[in-house]
């Protein structure tokens, strides 16, 4: 990014997502953003500074456990003498490669009324279950997109050979 000021502004709007679980990502890639976030607010890691689980004090994830808490330690010692703008850069490369980045998962039940999430992107609509990407439908292939009442449809065309047109209607 040309701009410090833009770097800084979209790495504190992910950092606000990862707090809120918007950006959803499994425990390690959690700590990785965390100890990334501890070395731009903190500093360097400093054994006689920084005792205990000084992780615990700040609130860095919506659902932060200890495990997390001891990995971002853990990877938070290792960061020694990075800049803030080199820590936010590594932040915002970690964060672009997450299945949720520019995702905003909107909570909704299958068919089936099981839980998941709906998300749209640039290239599609997603499904999720809990953390994970199950499905992505990209934009040609959706054919039409209803809703009736509380059910979103989308009605999906698959091209498997040029000369046959599966259709498939999903949803949620």
């Amino acid at each position: 990014m040309k701009e410090d000021i833009t770097r800084y502004q979209i790495y504190l709007q992910l950092k606000r997502d990862l707090l809120h679980g918007r950006l959803y990502c499994d425990p390690n890639a959690a700590a990785q953003l965390g100890a990334y976030i501890l070395q731009e607010e903190l500093g360097d890691f400093n054994p006689e500074e920084h005792v205990g689980n000084y992780v615990s004090e700040l609130k860095i994830l919506l659902k932060q456990t200890t495990y997390i808490e001891e990995k971002m330690m853990e990877f938070h010692a290792k960061l020694m003498e990075q800049t803030p703008e080199q820590v936010e850069t590594a932040f915002l490369r970690k964060a672009a490669c997450l299945d949720t980045y520019g995702v905003d998962p909107q909570p909704v039940k299958d068919h089936a009324g099981n839980q998941m999430y709906l998300g749209i992107n640039h290239t599609g609509i997603l499904t999720f279950l809990g953390n994970r990407r199950t499905t992505r439908y990209l934009w040609k292939q959706v054919q039409n997109i209803n809703y009736e009442g509380k059910m979103f449809i989308v009605h999906l065309v698959f091209y498997e050979d040029p000369r046959t047109k599966v259709s498939l209607e999903n949803s949620f």
